[in-house]
């Protein structure tokens, strides 16, 4: 099969469309019912004390000479089991804010919401104004203010507690620690005077902070201080500005295997094949440890002036773990490198920023700062460059899938205020403790590896999320072939993660697979599990001079070294593409294994979504993603759309624009094919601008700043009647309606493949039914972009890339040159759809 570039989808393919709503029923909120007036009156009591606390709180503050909080912390409480209508409580105007929302479980495994909300010095009247509405008047035959207020079960003033969004176990003690302080940042105030009365308050309270780590996002900032239950008491007592606490982020150590061996004269072998392209401006930033750049298989690649750190250390890696990741970067497996006599092109230049300190192995670090510091540190190295970053450094504690300040941070990153967007890999976490905790993970292999969920910042929406999985299984090694090897070629890596255990609703991590290595099982019991240099991948050595060149890496390290490897390779090849667009390829060009198709067998949507959060999109392909071939036709569209538009006299935004593409379609030969199978898949990536505050967690339009969807017209549907399925479809996700297009013709569906901000899916149809089907759609749901409207983000807009591809088995036949031939001589026909019944 011949070898061709994908193809670019000329942007006048795609027609923008008005969106015009139908009009719907409201979401399926679960309220429990209540005697109005008793339960106002109830209400009415529970407020007012909560009023007399607040009181009694300040009075303490003044008792000993600290300054006291003007407003009130209130938090509310939903009935266990029902929802807590928690948007209502928020009064921009009067400046009542809604800070956080929580669910806490409770007995017989139950759910239970709370919502925080703070209330400006002489606001309170407002809340009471909505009550007596509910207790008194109606409209449209039912009381006003109904649902919020049959809601609410309990109100209480808030205590520290109310502010806690981390795990309980967590929750501060008498002994000093570090925990993330969440503000409020308003919009319309300076942003340096809100940080200045926060500092103030901390050193009223001798909290002492990291003045040069603090985070910025929508709405929010957060700073590390080293405090207590008492201080953070306090602190709530004086600060008008908290939102929520959490705790600090402690990073997992790592661990090495050392393989030794004087193999100089491979080493000047390897070294003359190499093949630099002087002219590229394709970069791989690896952030970690550091790099020992003199090592003779780097100096060349990653020259002095490619390094920085941010730190306060040098550049030099006295870990070894940087070393190794930047040679996997470079050469990918390198024992293939050692054992041809091939030339091995570099297409990519390649930098090092230290985030990993030695001095401090454990330390803790407002980490989101320090990533954001290394990519400004690459982007004075390597200024107006493609810049694909590397991170395979991973906190211990586990979020359950929920935004963190680092997460937050990487998120922030790639969107990079919505200009040119950032490609950035991180490594999902490992397994590591295999003969004590992880034992019986190890033990249960690959059926409890559900139990060790990714750790922070891998639940990052807008990164590429690595897992492992291992084509290691043989060896020439007589010490191993007594035995039995962890994983079966094919299988997932005894090392990685999942996002089985993260809450309902959650992200699809990881998205794709690379290799990690294996284990082999020693028949020991009491160690019944090691690692061997030989199901590893070989790598640089940070030792070079002293013990050796070669080392080897394995787990999610070497799987996201190998994935930057890839994607570098790729952005190369095409320089003109997006960061979505190269992210997009590669899940994309994913597949599962023939072994993760039996470890997870899919019989239904449940078990299709077990496999995802074990396996992702799969094992990414090189074939797949760098090149398109006669049977094998890869559409590849970079648009931009504006989701929302808030006009002049309206009182709020709405969806704006959906966007229609009638492609140019190898319909004849898909007619000729008739009952043939063709599999036609569809990907679409974004990178969303994040707002981490809790209330961003548990409604999915608070998080990310939009969401986009994709959908494919029907056998039997018309540009028209595709048009107005899809208006239903906007009014269902905006109603959060799961199922409403979970068509049985897709593999994934469309409940599974709708969370987060890469989709990716496929129709298995035969070629006469695809010859239809050339019509897709993308269209906006919500996001804080719409909801938030004081910050006025309504009217931006968003870049995403649309990849499609058509694939059969059968060979003597030429998709790409008969959609080629339709491209070069299409004349520009607009897409017409009425939008009238």
């Amino acid at each position: 099969m011949n070898k061709y570039e994908h193809i670019i989808v000329p942007e006048t393919i795609k027609k923008a469309i008005k969106y015009s709503p139908r009009g719907s029923g409201g979401g399926g909120l679960s309220i429990p019912m209540r005697n109005r007036q008793a339960h106002a009156e109830y209400l009415q009591r529970k407020f007012d004390a909560a009023r007399v606390d607040d009181t009694n709180v300040k009075q303490q503050m003044t008792a000993i000479s600290l300054p006291a909080r003007s407003g009130t912390y209130i938090e509310f409480a939903g009935a266990p089991a029902y929802d807590l209508v928690s948007k209502s409580l928020e009064d921009q105007k009067a400046g009542i804010r809604l800070l956080n929302i929580r669910q806490v479980k409770i007995e017989d495994n139950q759910e239970q919401s709370f919502a925080t909300i703070y209330i400006p010095h002489g606001k309170e009247n407002k809340l009471l104004e909505k009550l007596h509405k509910y207790a008194t008047e109606e409209y449209n035959g039912k009381p006003k203010n109904d649902a919020l207020f049959r809601s609410i079960e309990n109100i209480n003033v808030a205590l520290l507690k109310a502010l806690w969004t981390d795990n309980r176990e967590d929750f501060p003690t008498d002994h000093d620690d570090w925990y993330e302080v969440w503000i409020r940042i308003s919009a319309t105030e300076d942003i340096g005077i809100q940080h200045n009365k926060f500092i103030d308050s901390l050193r009223s309270l001798d909290i002492h902070f990291k003045e040069d780590s603090i985070l910025t996002f929508p709405e929010r900032s957060v700073f590390l201080v080293y405090a207590n239950k008492d201080s953070l008491t306090k602190l709530l007592g004086c600060s008008d500005q908290l939102a929520e606490l959490r705790s600090g982020r402690v990073l997992t150590g790592f661990l090495f295997d050392e393989y030794r061996g004087e193999q100089q004269e491979w080493v000047e072998d390897l070294r003359n094949r190499v093949q630099i392209n002087p002219d590229t401006d394709s970069v791989i930033c690896v952030l970690d440890s550091g790099v020992n750049n003199g090592h003779p298989l780097l100096e060349s690649i990653i020259p002095e002036q490619n390094c920085g750190s941010v730190v306060g250390e040098g550049i030099a890696d006295r870990d070894g773990h940087g070393t190794k990741m930047c040679g996997t970067v470079i050469y990918g497996d390198m024992s293939s490198c050692l054992a041809n006599t091939q030339k091995v092109q570099i297409e990519n230049q390649v930098g090092s920023i230290k985030l990993y300190p030695h001095s401090s192995p454990n330390p803790k670090e407002a980490w989101g700062f320090l990533t954001e510091q290394a990519i400004s540190t690459s982007e004075i190295i390597f200024p107006r460059k493609n810049v694909c970053y590397c991170m395979a450094i991973t906190a211990e504690d586990s979020e359950q899938g929920k935004p963190t300040s680092w997460s937050g941070a990487v998120d922030s990153i790639a969107y990079n205020n919505g200009k040119v967007g950032r490609l950035f890999m991180v490594s999902a976490g490992n397994i590591w403790d295999i003969n004590n905790l992880d034992k019986d993970i190890i033990s249960a292999y690959p059926n409890n590896h559900s139990l060790r969920p990714i750790q922070n910042p891998a639940q990052a929406w807008n990164g590429l999320t690595i897992g492992a999985f291992t084509n290691i299984v043989a060896s020439d090694s007589e010490e191993l072939r007594a035995y039995a090897r962890v994983a079966p070629g094919g299988g997932i890596s005894p090392f990685s993660r999942t996002s089985s255990l993260w809450e309902k609703g959650a992200l699809v991590k990881p998205e794709v697979m690379f290799e990690g290595g294996n284990l082999y099982k020693t028949n020991d019991p009491q160690i019944p599990f090691s690692s061997h240099q030989d199901l590893e991948l070989m790598t640089t050595s940070k030792n070079y001079q002293i013990s050796g060149y070669f080392d080897t890496i394995n787990a999610t390290s070497a799987a996201t070294a190998l994935a930057a490897n890839f994607a570098g390779k790729l952005q190369a090849r095409y320089p003109h593409l997006w960061a979505e667009s190269i992210r997009g390829l590669i899940v994309h060009s994913a597949k599962w294994t023939s072994c993760m198709e039996m470890q997870f067998p899919v019989r239904n949507r449940g078990d299709m979504e077990k496999r995802l959060r074990h396996c992702g999109y799969g094992v990414p392909s090189e074939e797949r993603a760098f090149y398109s071939t006669e049977n094998g036709l890869t559409y590849v569209a970079q648009e931009i759309i504006q989701p929302f538009i808030k006009d002049r006299g309206d009182n709020s935004p709405k969806i704006n624009e959906m966007h229609f593409f009638e492609l140019p379609w190898p319909r004849e030969v898909l007619e000729q094919l008739a009952e043939t199978n063709v599999t036609m898949r569809i990907t679409l990536s974004y990178f969303i601008e994040p707002a981490p505050g809790e209330i961003g967690w548990k409604d999915k339009y608070r998080y990310a700043s939009c969401g986009l969807r994709f959908d494919v017209n029907q056998e039997d549907e018309d540009q028209r009647r595709f048009q107005l399925r899809i208006n239903k479809l906007i009014e269902a996700e905006e109603n959060e309606e799961r199922g409403r297009n979970d068509s049985t013709r897709w593999l994934i569906g469309s409940d599974n493949r709708n969370k987060g901000s890469i989709h990716s899916d496929e129709l298995n149809l035969t070629a006469a039914q695809l010859a239809v089907c050339n019509l897709i759609v993308v269209y906006p749901i919500g996001g804080w972009w719409k909801t938030r409207t004081n910050l006025k983000q309504y009217n931006n807009k968003l870049r995403y890339s649309l990849i499609i591809s058509l694939d059969t088995p059968v060979e003597n036949i030429d998709f790409y040159n008969t959609v080629k031939t339709k491209i070069e001589t299409m004349v520009n026909i607009p897409i017409e759809i009425s939008t009238n019944d």
